[in-house]
């Protein structure tokens, strides 16, 4: 039976993203609507929530985002359609919550206040850098192809994701950049900053196309490689 049109997350995908990290917008300023926030569940209403979601990502290595529906979820997870609808707004609602969760990986990424300062392993460091950064999209790769989407079709509360994967990353980036300026040529934290933003805009990139085409990209420990040595400039002026 063919599904409704307001049980799909509608849309035409645009051009791939290309992410910029300016400043944080509030979320109460951005006029988009937000996620369902959890309930005080029970152990039951937990459980369900979590089938639901599950089901959910188990659809996304099937099929586009753009084409699951409620329904698909609901029947994925062995409940009805009305169930879904106690813990989610719509389809949007349970991807924004699965992308939410993907987040919290990018926490590992800088190890220690040494990672990515020490110049006898600065090499090592790079390269465990951009590999980390790459695995993230090698697990979570249709999420993280759903949030740019989002994001860069204006969808606000996505845009927020972005920033709030992006802009710690960029933190402690632009930081070792202004550290590692010589004293005779000092960088400003602006340039610094600016050059982060390029860096992680590039590895982003980088990461989703060897996620969409490995078959028709280079080899991915080269490209890897070449991401470690750019940072390496970047950190030994």
């Amino acid at each position: 039976m063919p599904l409704e049109n307001d049980e799909r997350v509608g849309g035409t995908a645009p051009a791939p993203p290309q992410q910029v990290f300016p400043q944080q917008v509030s979320a109460k300023h951005s006029g988009q609507r937000g996620a369902k926030k959890p309930s005080p569940y029970g152990r039951k209403g937990k459980e369900t929530r979590r089938q639901l979601m599950d089901a959910t990502r188990k659809l996304l290595g099937v099929t586009s985002p753009l084409s699951i529906s409620a329904v698909a979820i609901s029947r994925e997870a062995q409940t009805s359609p009305a169930t879904f609808y106690v813990y989610f707004n719509d389809v949007e609602d349970v991807l924004w919550a699965l992308c939410d969760m993907v987040t919290e990986d990018t926490s590992s990424l800088f190890l220690s206040h040494d990672y990515l300062r020490d110049p006898t392993r600065l090499e090592d460091d790079a390269l465990a850098f951009v590999r980390g950064y790459c695995d993230i999209w090698a697990q979570h790769g249709p999420l993280l192809l759903y949030r740019n989407m989002e994001a860069d079709r204006g969808n606000r509360r996505f845009y927020q994701l972005v920033l709030r994967v992006g802009l710690p990353i960029l933190e402690g980036l632009t930081e070792r950049i202004v550290e590692a300026a010589p004293a005779d040529q000092p960088i400003s934290r602006r340039d610094a900053n600016a050059e982060a933003v390029v860096f992680i805009g590039a590895i982003d990139r980088i990461a989703a196309a060897l996620h969409t085409w490995p078959d028709d990209s280079l080899m991915p420990d080269v490209l890897l490689r070449a991401e470690a040595r750019v940072l390496v400039r970047m950190l030994r002026r």
